[in-house]
C-alpha cells in the first residue's frame, strides 16, 4: 500500500479512524487478505466495487485544484523518505546485508530536505551499497567498517548526484521493486507529477506547475 510496512500501517490506521475500514479479517464484508494484517471495508456510503472509480474521478477533478497543493506537498515529503528506505532495504538484501544498516539512513535523512530528489537518493543508495560490498570482501564480517562506509558514502554520493549534468546520476523507478499503490496514485492521479516525482525534490512549484 505504502513504500514501507510502517507507512502501510499508518495508512490503515488513518482509514480505520475515519471509519472506512476495520483492521479485522473476522468481520463481514469485502476482506483484503493480501496485507498483514488483513482489513475489511466497512464504509456504508459507497459499495466497495464502486470505490476505485469514484476515488479516481474525484482526485482527477477536485484533487488537482490549487486548494489541495499544500496537502499534496506534505504527502510528497512523507513519501520520499519511505521510498528511499524501501530502495536501500532492497539494495542491502540484494547484497545479502542485514537490515541493521538501515539505521545509518535514518541518521542522515533530514525532514523536508529540499536539496535531493528521490532519483538522487536512489543513486546514492545503489552506489553506497556497492562500496559496502567491496569493503566486505576486504574486511569480512566487520559490521563497524560497513556502517562507516555506508554513513560516509551516502552524503558523498548525494552531492555527486546533485552536481551531475543532465540528471545522469538520477535513478528512475526500478521495476524490480514492489509497486506502492499510494505512490502510484499520488504521482499519476492525485497530481500530474509523473516522472517529476523522482526527478526533482518535493516543492510547491513542481506540484502547481507540473510538466505539460
Amino acid at each position: 500500500m505504502a513504500p514501507t510496512a510502517k507507512g502501510s500501517d499508518a495508512v490503515l490506521s488513518a482509514l480505520s479512524t475515519l471509519g472506512l475500514i476495520q483492521v479485522d479479517s473476522g468481520l463481514e464484508g469485502p476482506v483484503v487478505s493480501g496485507h498483514r494484517p488483513a482489513w475489511s471495508y466497512t464504509w456504508s456510503a459507497l459499495k466497495f466495487e464502486e470505490l476505485e472509480k469514484c476515488l479516481t474521478d474525484y482526485l482527477l477533478q477536485r484533487g488537482r485544484e490549487p486548494e489541495y497543493a499544500v496537502t499534496w506537498l506534505r504527502v510528497w515529503q512523507e513519501l520520499l523518505p519511505q521510498e528511499v528506505m524501501a530502495y536501500l532495504e532492497h539494495q542491502l538484501r540484494l547484497h545479502h546485508f542485514s537490515d541493521v544498516y538501515l539505521g545509518e539512513l535514518a541518521r542522515l535523512q533530514m525532514p523536508h530536505d529540499v536539496n535531493y530528489s528521490l532519483g538522487h537518493w536512489r543513486y546514492a543508495c545503489w552506489a553506497s551499497v556497492r562500496s559496502m560490498a567491496s569493503v566486505s570482501l576486504q574486511y569480512p564480517g566487520n559490521a563497524e567498517i560497513l556502517k562507516f562506509t555506508l554513513g560516509s558514502e551516502l552524503p558523498r554520493r548525494l552531492k555527486m548526484a546533485q552536481g551531475s549534468k543532465e540528471g545522469k546520476l538520477c535513478f528512475s523507478a526500478s521495476h524490480t521493486l514492489p509497486d506502492s499503490a499510494l505512490t502510484t496514485v499520488f504521482a499519476n492521479i492525485a497530481t500530474n507529477l509523473g516522472d517529476q516525482f523522482w526527478m526533482v525534490p518535493p516543492s510547491m512549484t513542481a506540484i502547481e506547475h507540473p510538466p505539460s
